[in-house]
């Protein structure tokens, strides 16, 4: 399976519901946002922490959808757009991010999203 099916699998998940972050995510995994501390988004409780506020502090009951994707080795480049409803209207939030797979699992994520107003828990 290659890397892109892996996220595109991945985005499904977490369109279904809870993901397993073990499944996806190395025990190492780091997230490198401008604004986001490291040491906030690091390991599996870290990649929790970060599906957690995406799908209920950002954007409640949050749709991942993938609208372009590039890999090459052991990087995939995503546009996404997170999207939902927050207090009965519609909430649109577009994220670029490169990441790195090590053994079929995403062991670093490179992102820049688009969001004002909602601070890092």
């Amino acid at each position: 399976m290659s890397n892109k099916e892996i996220l595109q699998r991945l985005a499904a998940t977490a369109n279904a519901g809870d993901v397993d972050v073990a499944e996806w995510y190395t025990e190492d995994f780091k997230l490198y946002e401008p604004g986001v501390p490291l040491e906030r988004v690091t390991g599996h409780e870290g990649a929790r922490r970060m599906l957690a506020h995406l799908r209920t502090a950002l954007i409640p009951e949050t749709r991942f959808e993938i609208l372009d994707m590039v890999e090459e080795d052991d990087r995939v480049a995503v546009r996404w757009l997170f999207s939902g409803k927050k207090e009965g209207h519609p909430v649109v939030m577009p994220c670029i991010a490169i990441y790195r797979f090590v053994d079929g699992r995403i062991a670093e994520d490179w992102g820049i999203a688009c969001y004002e107003g909602h601070p890092w828990p």
